[in-house]
């Protein structure tokens, strides 16, 4: 091989690029979607959504005094 051959051949090959399979692409993006989907569920789940906080803090306080004793606990 020549000089120019092999420069020709290594720009052939400097332009090419892998490509994953488009099956492959879309398997990963799915299960992605799933995997955000369950941890959004389970955030939901594991904390109190804004309203019950709300509900919490606007509910008059109990009274927690024993009967016949004045002190509070």
């Amino acid at each position: 091989m020549n000089e120019v051959r092999i420069e020709a051949a290594l720009r052939a090959m400097g332009q090419m690029t892998p490509h994953a399979p488009e099956k492959t692409v879309e398997n990963m993006i799915s299960k992605i979607r799933a995997l955000d989907a369950k941890r959004q569920k389970l955030a939901d789940k594991s904390e109190p959504s804004l309203s019950a906080r709300q509900k919490e803090i606007s509910a008059p306080q109990k009274d927690n005094t024993v009967k016949g004793i004045k002190k509070t606990l």
